[in-house]
């Protein structure tokens, strides 16, 4: 009995640790901004071609970049870019399952959302510098 409650509590703690997405700063931030846009333009290929295992991890991708996007906006108690992340993170999984089972307009539907999430956020969240780079507004 005792194994069996100590099973279940070490499965519960890790669950709990994978389902939580650390805080990030901002040098990271603006990496995963990056690595976030080379997956996008990844994915019209990808969903042209109908790669089902790449649009799927590219998917999933995006959504545990936008889960640690909730986490880096919650820190900053920015509301408004936390619901922007929330959004963008559940429309990211269903674009890696719909891919996963081969629903294409699923897939395109579900990275519009994603898309538009990530839209509204720039316009509200980020600046452009005059050297070209960019940095978060507040």
């Amino acid at each position: 009995m005792k194994i069996l409650f100590s099973t279940i509590a070490c499965a519960v703690a890790i669950s709990s640790l994978t389902l939580r997405a650390d805080p990030i700063d901002e040098k990271q931030f603006q990496k995963l901004m990056k690595e976030t846009g080379d997956i996008a333009k990844r994915m019209k290929p990808g969903i042209d071609g109908k790669d089902s295992a790449q649009v799927s991890k590219d998917g999933a991708r995006l959504e545990e970049i936008n889960k640690q996007m909730v986490a880096f906006w919650q820190l900053k108690k920015v509301e408004k870019a936390v619901k922007f992340s929330e959004e963008s993170a559940a429309s990211a999984k269903l674009v890696a399952s719909s891919a996963r089972e081969q629903d294409w307009e699923k897939v395109k539907a579900s990275l519009q959302g994603v898309m538009k999430n990530c839209k509204a956020c720039h316009e509200t969240y980020r600046e452009k510098l005059d050297d070209g780079s960019y940095r978060i507004k507040l």
